[in-house]
């Protein structure tokens, strides 16, 4: 039978977000004192030329699709899929900062028309 309690779920997530915070944190400070983002931008320069958010946005979306296509292929019970779901999230919030910045990069740019 499965487990519906509302708190059962939202312990979950908030466990998993803390979780993946920390996971976060760890991965960043491997970087050291590089660009956070050395990753998106060389990417989007060799793929497009330019290191814009836009370009380093859809970067991003190529390195989520890599984990996307696991969990499509493998489907619930397989094999790290865990790990590709985590990946996947945090891959988000990165992209959720790039379209943060890159609407401030727009409204300075409507304020100085």
């Amino acid at each position: 039978m499965l487990n519906n309690s509302g708190n059962d779920f939202v312990n979950f997530v908030v466990k998993e977000f803390g979780e993946l915070a920390e996971l976060f944190k760890q991965k960043n400070e491997q970087y050291g004192g590089r660009d956070p983002l050395a990753n998106f931008r060389t990417g989007a320069l060799m793929e497009k030329g330019f290191d814009t958010w836009p370009a380093m946005f859809d970067e991003a979306k190529n390195y989520q699709r890599k984990h996307v296509a696991h969990v499509q292929n493998c489907n619930i019970s397989g094999p790290k899929v865990d790990e590709s779901l985590k990946d996947i999230a945090v891959y988000a919030v990165i992209m959720l900062y790039m379209r943060t910045k890159y609407l401030e990069q727009i409204a300075e740019v409507e304020k100085d028309v």
